[in-house]
Protein backbone atom coordinates (compact mmCIF):
# COMPACT_ATOMS: atom_id res chain seq x y z
CA UNK A 1 0.00 0.00 0.00
CA UNK A 2 2.60 2.56 1.16
CA UNK A 3 4.58 1.51 -2.47
CA UNK A 4 0.77 2.37 -4.46
CA UNK A 5 1.14 5.78 -2.65
CA UNK A 6 5.11 6.54 -3.47
CA UNK A 7 4.07 5.38 -7.14
CA UNK A 8 1.25 8.00 -7.28
CA UNK A 9 3.45 10.71 -5.69
CA UNK A 10 6.27 10.58 -8.52
CA UNK A 11 3.36 10.49 -10.80
CA UNK A 12 1.22 13.11 -9.88
CA UNK A 13 3.93 16.17 -8.89
CA UNK A 14 6.02 16.02 -11.92
CA UNK A 15 2.60 16.75 -13.44
CA UNK A 16 1.94 19.67 -11.52
CA UNK A 17 5.57 20.86 -11.69
CA UNK A 18 5.18 20.29 -15.54
CA UNK A 19 1.58 21.93 -15.45
CA UNK A 20 2.61 25.29 -13.53
CA UNK A 21 6.29 25.61 -15.70
CA UNK A 22 3.89 25.62 -18.67
CA UNK A 23 1.59 28.59 -17.13
CA UNK A 24 3.10 31.22 -19.01
CA UNK A 25 3.64 33.00 -22.19
CA UNK A 26 6.69 34.79 -23.62
CA UNK A 27 6.26 38.10 -25.10
CA UNK A 28 10.19 38.36 -25.99
CA UNK A 29 10.95 37.29 -29.94
CA UNK A 30 14.76 36.67 -30.27
CA UNK A 31 15.98 36.82 -34.20
CA UNK A 32 19.82 36.56 -34.36
CA UNK A 33 21.38 38.65 -36.57
CA UNK A 34 23.22 36.85 -38.98
CA UNK A 35 25.70 39.22 -39.89
CA UNK A 36 26.59 40.18 -35.81
CA UNK A 37 26.70 37.34 -34.21
CA UNK A 38 25.37 37.54 -30.71
CA UNK A 39 22.65 39.94 -30.87
CA UNK A 40 19.17 40.15 -32.08
CA UNK A 41 18.32 42.05 -35.44
CA UNK A 42 17.46 45.71 -35.44
CA UNK A 43 13.30 45.67 -35.98
CA UNK A 44 10.33 47.66 -34.91
CA UNK A 45 7.83 44.73 -34.61
CA UNK A 46 7.95 45.00 -30.94
CA UNK A 47 10.03 41.91 -30.28
CA UNK A 48 10.28 43.03 -26.44
CA UNK A 49 14.49 43.03 -26.70
CA UNK A 50 17.18 44.83 -26.49
CA UNK A 51 20.63 43.35 -27.25
CA UNK A 52 24.25 45.05 -27.80
CA UNK A 53 27.92 44.26 -26.84
CA UNK A 54 29.20 45.56 -23.79
CA UNK A 55 33.08 45.56 -24.39
CA UNK A 56 32.32 43.34 -27.02
CA UNK A 57 30.68 41.02 -25.36
CA UNK A 58 26.85 40.37 -25.67
CA UNK A 59 24.30 41.73 -23.84
CA UNK A 60 20.21 41.42 -24.01
CA UNK A 61 17.78 42.14 -21.62
CA UNK A 62 15.33 39.48 -19.68
CA UNK A 63 12.26 37.36 -21.64
CA UNK A 64 8.78 39.25 -21.07
CA UNK A 65 6.43 36.77 -19.44
CA UNK A 66 3.54 36.80 -18.82
CA UNK A 67 2.64 34.50 -15.50
CA UNK A 68 -0.76 33.16 -16.25
CA UNK A 69 -1.67 31.67 -12.62
CA UNK A 70 -0.57 35.51 -11.57
CA UNK A 71 -1.80 37.26 -14.06
CA UNK A 72 1.43 39.56 -13.42
CA UNK A 73 3.73 40.23 -16.10
CA UNK A 74 7.71 39.95 -16.05
CA UNK A 75 8.93 42.84 -18.14
CA UNK A 76 12.59 43.65 -19.66
CA UNK A 77 12.11 47.63 -19.80
CA UNK A 78 10.21 50.63 -18.16
CA UNK A 79 9.71 54.01 -18.86
CA UNK A 80 8.69 56.35 -16.68
CA UNK A 81 8.63 60.37 -15.82
CA UNK A 82 10.52 61.00 -12.36
CA UNK A 83 9.38 64.15 -10.76
CA UNK A 84 12.06 66.38 -9.17
CA UNK A 85 12.09 69.63 -7.62
CA UNK A 86 14.46 71.19 -10.08
CA UNK A 87 13.10 73.08 -13.17
CA UNK A 88 13.45 69.99 -15.12
CA UNK A 89 12.16 66.02 -15.14
CA UNK A 90 13.76 63.04 -15.52
CA UNK A 91 12.62 59.99 -18.26
CA UNK A 92 13.97 57.20 -17.11
CA UNK A 93 14.38 54.29 -19.48
CA UNK A 94 15.63 51.16 -17.39
CA UNK A 95 16.27 47.81 -19.36
CA UNK A 96 17.00 44.72 -17.38
CA UNK A 97 19.31 42.27 -18.96
CA UNK A 98 22.80 39.68 -18.46
CA UNK A 99 25.64 38.35 -20.68
CA UNK A 100 24.82 35.53 -22.74
CA UNK A 101 25.35 32.85 -21.23
CA UNK A 102 25.26 34.07 -17.46
CA UNK A 103 21.92 35.04 -17.07
CA UNK A 104 22.05 34.12 -13.59
CA UNK A 105 23.37 37.69 -12.60
CA UNK A 106 21.03 40.51 -14.07
CA UNK A 107 21.92 43.61 -14.52
CA UNK A 108 20.46 47.31 -15.15
CA UNK A 109 21.12 49.73 -18.13
CA UNK A 110 19.35 52.85 -18.04
CA UNK A 111 19.15 56.11 -19.95
CA UNK A 112 18.18 59.20 -17.82
CA UNK A 113 17.35 62.09 -20.34
CA UNK A 114 16.08 65.47 -18.77
CA UNK A 115 12.36 66.56 -19.71
CA UNK A 116 10.24 69.79 -19.45
CA UNK A 117 7.85 69.13 -16.50
CA UNK A 118 4.63 69.21 -18.76
CA UNK A 119 6.22 66.74 -21.03
CA UNK A 120 3.69 63.59 -21.69
CA UNK A 121 2.84 60.81 -24.45
CA UNK A 122 2.64 63.39 -27.59
CA UNK A 123 6.42 64.61 -26.36
CA UNK A 124 7.08 61.14 -25.99
CA UNK A 125 5.92 60.74 -30.18
CA UNK A 126 7.39 63.31 -30.84
CA UNK A 127 10.80 61.77 -30.66
CA UNK A 128 9.92 59.53 -33.18
CA UNK A 129 13.03 60.31 -36.20
CA UNK A 130 15.17 61.65 -33.67
CA UNK A 131 18.86 61.20 -32.74
CA UNK A 132 19.68 62.45 -28.95
CA UNK A 133 23.15 63.39 -28.24
CA UNK A 134 23.42 62.17 -24.69
CA UNK A 135 26.19 64.53 -22.28
CA UNK A 136 26.18 63.59 -19.16
CA UNK A 137 25.94 67.33 -18.18
CA UNK A 138 22.96 69.32 -19.79
CA UNK A 139 20.65 66.48 -20.91
CA UNK A 140 21.15 63.59 -19.44
CA UNK A 141 23.65 60.14 -19.00
CA UNK A 142 23.54 56.35 -19.16
CA UNK A 143 24.20 54.30 -16.22
CA UNK A 144 24.56 50.69 -15.90
CA UNK A 145 24.57 48.06 -12.53
CA UNK A 146 26.03 45.15 -14.14
CA UNK A 147 27.96 42.75 -12.36
CA UNK A 148 31.71 42.61 -13.14
CA UNK A 149 31.75 46.50 -14.86
CA UNK A 150 33.81 48.87 -13.27
CA UNK A 151 31.20 51.61 -13.76
CA UNK A 152 33.52 54.94 -12.26
CA UNK A 153 30.97 57.28 -11.74
CA UNK A 154 28.61 55.46 -13.54
CA UNK A 155 27.42 58.17 -16.08
CA UNK A 156 28.14 57.67 -19.40
CA UNK A 157 27.75 59.92 -22.37
CA UNK A 158 26.53 58.52 -26.09
CA UNK A 159 23.16 58.45 -28.40
CA UNK A 160 19.95 57.16 -28.69
CA UNK A 161 17.95 57.12 -31.99
CA UNK A 162 14.48 56.71 -32.05
CA UNK A 163 13.36 54.85 -35.12
CA UNK A 164 9.71 54.48 -33.40
CA UNK A 165 8.80 56.27 -31.00
CA UNK A 166 4.87 56.91 -30.53
CA UNK A 167 2.31 56.26 -27.50
CA UNK A 168 -1.62 56.39 -27.38
CA UNK A 169 -3.95 57.18 -24.96
CA UNK A 170 -6.29 55.02 -23.97
CA UNK A 171 -7.44 56.18 -20.45
CA UNK A 172 -6.38 58.64 -17.32
CA UNK A 173 -2.89 58.15 -17.37
CA UNK A 174 -3.16 54.66 -19.17
CA UNK A 175 -0.86 54.42 -22.41
CA UNK A 176 -0.20 51.51 -25.31
CA UNK A 177 2.69 52.36 -27.78
CA UNK A 178 6.12 51.00 -28.91
CA UNK A 179 9.50 52.36 -29.47
CA UNK A 180 12.86 50.86 -31.33
CA UNK A 181 16.09 52.42 -32.15
CA UNK A 182 19.56 52.24 -31.28
CA UNK A 183 21.79 52.99 -28.50
CA UNK A 184 25.57 53.70 -27.93
CA UNK A 185 27.39 54.73 -24.86
CA UNK A 186 30.89 55.50 -23.60
CA UNK A 187 31.59 55.29 -20.05
CA UNK A 188 35.70 55.84 -18.44
CA UNK A 189 36.23 52.09 -18.43
CA UNK A 190 33.83 50.20 -21.33
CA UNK A 191 31.69 51.06 -24.10
CA UNK A 192 28.20 50.13 -25.12
CA UNK A 193 27.84 49.35 -28.57
CA UNK A 194 26.06 48.48 -31.59
CA UNK A 195 22.78 48.49 -29.09
CA UNK A 196 19.39 48.05 -30.31
CA UNK A 197 15.91 47.55 -28.94
CA UNK A 198 12.35 46.90 -30.17
CA UNK A 199 9.63 47.31 -27.72
CA UNK A 200 6.17 47.14 -26.66
CA UNK A 201 4.83 49.57 -24.07
CA UNK A 202 1.66 49.40 -22.08
CA UNK A 203 0.09 50.44 -18.94
CA UNK A 204 2.57 47.89 -16.97
CA UNK A 205 5.82 48.96 -18.12
CA UNK A 206 5.21 52.75 -18.83
CA UNK A 207 4.45 55.75 -16.68
CA UNK A 208 4.37 59.53 -17.13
Amino acid sequence: MQRKSNIKKWVILPAIVFSLLGCYKNYTKNYNDAETPGLSIFSNKGNNILSCFIDGKPWRTIDRIKFEVRSTVRYEVDVRKERTGSLLDTLVINWIGYYIGNDSTPGNLRLLIAVPKNFNYRNFSALQGQRLLIDTTNNGFFSTSITGLNTGNNKGNGSIYFHTALLDSIGPDKYIGNMSGLIEANFPSFKITKGRFDESLDGGNIAL
